[in-house]
């Protein structure tokens, strides 16, 4: 059971009178204060009411969460005598409580002697508290800038945990064996453990894995969850200098080896956090695609309702606008960020990446948060007054099963097609993607509580709606008329859409920036959520259209050019094709600048480059995170995709035209630009120079669709040696930039002549001497 919540104490303050009378049942002495003062110093406890440790370091009986915070003056004790409890926070005791008078062997601690122990402390304790200090300041940082309640703060006993996450054995054990043992958080990030913590070890490389035990612990940790595969090693003794043996965790140290942390820590959160799920009405989205943009907008419909909503997906975590970290603690940006001082990148330059930029803290759709986490997120938002949540189940996240011990209000599915960022990552196949997904609606039992939205125009719908079984359901679809939720009619520009539907309550009208059909599935699967949760029409309708911006989902910008410029995350064939075909009939010329990525599924590469060619008029290939592969090869991977009457005929040139300049000889760079120019197929590796080439090129009335990397704001690369290193780049920031200066230039030069770019007019006078 939980010990008890205050929003302010510390968090060894955080007591109830039943713990103290655990304490009291056990008959905690001053020599148990006396021996754990040295220690707790180190962790960074020193001048805390010595009392509360008293209460944290002794236990019997069960805590009562609705009990009142102990006070002393509340407690008289029968038979006190002189010493047996400290007074006046330890100043005095009686030796004669401890054996010690009249002990030969027994000496009095001098100055120097004490001044000798603690110096052996100073310099890890200075180290503790400077980091204990930057925490503090972090999140003090995010709170006082916030509008939103402090989370509680939270204890339990080891034992109760793991009891109340239904692991009796393991309760049964700790409460034998650790009874005292008492956790106030879960935490997987060394940095960021507190002294108090159960560290809980994700990390699957063995070799690591002491070192990470090893910081833990000097960081405070009170117990661990370890992967079973390291139990061999963490048993090990460790050398010390002087050549004497100690064990790597320290016997006091509760410690449990378990076949997956990651189902543990996930059960353990839940029983931490209090189930925070059943506190707010919860609506998962699911499927291949569309996930983001569909909760974005359902919201959007939620706050229309005003209630109070947090967001998960795969953009990051917020709570009424104010961005969450993976631990559910509001985020404050790094003040010695320097990139925020920046108007963009530099040309073929890596523009150093903060690591407690937003990006790094959230990670990217590849890397949705662990059970445990999407548990601590909930009970952050839940704990700040959140009524709803609009989760993006990701198939990773699926496969991990990290959202089973989420209670959903409504499941909303997309659609599937095998096809997605994510199904790229499985080891597995469709069919696993699949079973997954089936997984969540199989979740659904209660049908005065809980409803499916499910798209009727999926192939897969069918398999779908018999999990649901007789549970509320609203469908959805464009060719299916018979849906619940049907598009009447839908209007396309190169700014914006205009969608009739027809709903059960009657017909409405929606206009959004979201260009093309996909985007009418995605507002469809909003509107039919809904109405399974019986919106009024108007509040559907603002909700919706109060969403003018989905960070890097069909984001279009505006800074006054008379053509226009979307930035979205399409990074597969799919994706692409459908924001191209989308564009395809309104736009004078579309330019694509894309890129794909290195360590990733390299069959699609051609694929992208296809749909590209085939549904644009200038494409430019480009970087894109090509980690540890040489980017000349990720671009050949792509140029593969260009039909062969655009390849064959340069098959005669000394040098491959299609690349990037820089691959060439200087004498060879005017045939290489005049190949590019003539087909309006360019190379351009450096990324910065792509987007500026495109908007520096395009006209009234055309379209740059900057694809593939959506919000992400960093870009990774080989570091030189096995590693990676983090460049900042955001698109959305380098093609406003791009815009701005070239309304200047416009300004300055009113007859600006950008149709012989981006290499000039030399080219177009120039012949071509070497042919097949």
């Amino acid at each position: 059971m939980m010990l008890g919540v205050a929003s302010s104490a510390p968090r060894l303050a955080v007591k109830t009178r039943h713990l103290c009378d655990r304490a009291l049942n056990r008959q905690a002495n001053s020599f148990d204060l006396l021996r754990l003062s040295l220690p707790l110093r180190r962790l960074g406890l020193k001048g805390r009411n010595p009392d509360v440790v008293i209460w944290a370091a002794n236990k019997t009986g069960d805590a009562n969460p609705e009990d009142e915070a102990y006070s002393a003056d509340a407690f008289e004790l029968d038979e006190l005598e002189e010493g047996q409890f400290l007074e006046e926070g330890g100043e005095e005791f009686d030796e004669g409580e401890f054996g010690a008078e009249g002990d030969d062997e027994f000496e009095e601690p001098t100055p120097e002697m004490i001044a000798g122990i603690e110096g052996e402390y100073e310099e890890d304790e200075e180290e503790e508290e400077a980091r204990l200090e930057r925490l503090r300041m972090a999140q003090e940082a995010a709170s006082s800038n916030s509008s939103l309640p402090e989370a509680p703060e939270r204890g339990y006993y080891l034992s109760d945990l793991f009891g109340k996450a239904a692991y009796l054995d393991v309760a049964e054990l700790m409460e034998t064996e650790c009874p005292d043992a008492i956790v106030y958080g879960l935490q997987s990030n060394v940095l960021k453990i507190i002294p108090g913590d159960m560290y809980v070890c994700v990390s699957t490389y063995i070799e690591e894995i002491p070192r990470l035990v090893e910081e833990a612990l000097s960081c405070g940790a009170a117990a661990l969850l370890l992967p079973h595969f390291a139990q061999a090693v963490m048993l090990q003794a460790k050398v010390q200098e002087d050549g004497t043996k100690s064990p790597l965790i320290p016997p006091e140290i509760p410690c449990r080896f378990v076949v997956s942390v990651a189902e543990v820590s996930q059960r353990l959160a839940v029983a931490f956090y209090d189930a925070p799920a059943r506190d707010m009405m919860v609506i998962g989205v699911i499927g291949s695609r569309g996930k983001t943009t569909v909760s974005w907008l359902i919201c959007g419909i939620l706050e229309a309702m005003e209630q109070v909503t947090g967001t998960v997906n795969s953009i990051g975590y917020s709570l009424s606008g104010e961005l969450m970290d993976a631990d559910g603690e509001l985020w404050q940006a790094p003040p010695d960020d320097l990139v925020e001082e920046q108007e963009s990148s530099e040309p073929f330059r890596i523009t150093p990446y903060h690591p407690e930029r937003y990006g790094s803290i959230v990670g990217s759709s590849a890397e949705p948060p662990s059970g445990m986490h999407v548990q601590k997120i909930l009970a952050g938002m839940r704990d700040r007054g959140a009524t709803c949540a609009v989760v993006e189940c990701q198939d990773l996240g699926l496969a991990g099963g990290h959202h089973y011990f989420m209670d959903l209000s409504v499941a909303v599915h997309t659609n599937f097609t095998g096809a997605n960022a994510d199904a790229l990552l499985f080891d597995g196949d469709k069919d696993q993607v699949l079973t997954e997904q089936l997984m969540m609606f199989s979740l659904l039992l209660d049908s005065s509580a809980q409803a499916a939205v499910i798209n009727l125009d999926d192939p897969s719908a069918p398999l779908f709606m018999q999990r649901v079984g007789s549970l509320p359901m609203v469908t959805y679809g464009i060719d299916r008329t018979d849906a619940d939720v049907v598009a009447d009619s839908a209007r396309f520009s190169i700014w914006e859409s205009e969608v009739i539907i027809k709903t059960p309550m009657g017909k409405l009208q929606i206009i959004s920036p979201l260009l093309g059909k996909h985007n009418v599935y995605n507002i469809l699967a909003a509107v039919a959520t809904g109405i399974a949760l019986k919106v009024p029409l108007i509040n559907i309708v603002s909700g919706i259209e109060a969403v003018e911006v989905i960070p890097g989902r069909c984001e279009v910008l505006d800074e006054g050019q008379e053509f226009s410029v979307i930035i979205d995350s399409a990074n597969t064939p799919e994706s692409l094709d459908a924001i191209l075909s989308a564009l395809r009939g309104n736009a004078n010329n579309i330019f694509t600048v894309f890129g794909c990525q290195g360590e990733r599924d390299k069959s699609i590469r051609p694929l992208m480059a296809e749909v590209a060619h085939a549904k644009s008029d200038f494409v430019i290939m480009t970087n894109d995170s090509p980690r540890r592969e040489p980017p000349e090869q990720i671009i050949q991977d792509m140029v593969a995709g260009l039909p062969d009457e655009v390849v064959n005929k340069y098959s005669g040139y000394v040098y491959f035209p299609f690349q990037d300049q820089s691959h060439a000889p200087l004498w060879f760079e005017p045939y290489l630009q005049k190949a590019q120019r003539d087909n309006r197929r360019y190379i351009m590796e450096d990324r910065f120079s792509a987007i500026r080439a495109a908007i520096g090129t395009a006209a009234p009335g055309d379209v740059v669709v900057i694809a593939g990397r959506g919000h992400v704001d960093f870009m990774e690369y080989w570091d030189g040696e096995d590693g990676i290193v983090r460049g900042w780049l955001d698109d959305r920031v380098e093609a406003r930039c791009a815009l701005q200066k070239l309304s200047i230039l416009q300004q300055l030069d009113g007859k600006l002549d950008r149709k012989t770019l981006p290499w000039g007019k030399a080219l177009d006078q120039m012949d071509t001497i070497i042919t097949a």
